[in-house]
């Protein structure tokens, strides 16, 4: 079974470098975040149930994560 989300970091020639999945949506965020924290790079988050980019973090710019919500209601952010 495939997990549904991968986090993936961007390389500077555009490409992306698999870095680890997440079968959890929460736990895929607080991953990427930390991730981010501790490497310099943007770093994605891909949904492969809505094949879609769900979250993008850098971590020159970590207190403002741009999220790419979809009408699906999963994806919003924890409260």
């Amino acid at each position: 079974m495939q997990t549904p989300f991968d986090l993936l970091r961007r390389d500077p020639d555009g490409s992306f470098i698999w870095i680890e999945a997440a079968a959890d949506l929460v736990l895929a965020r607080t991953r990427l975040r930390e991730l981010a924290s501790h490497a310099p790079g943007e770093y994605v988050l891909f949904d492969h149930t809505i094949q879609k980019t769900v979250e993008k973090v850098s971590n020159s710019n970590l207190s403002s994560w741009k999220s790419l919500e979809a009408s699906d209601p999963r994806l919003a952010k924890p409260q």
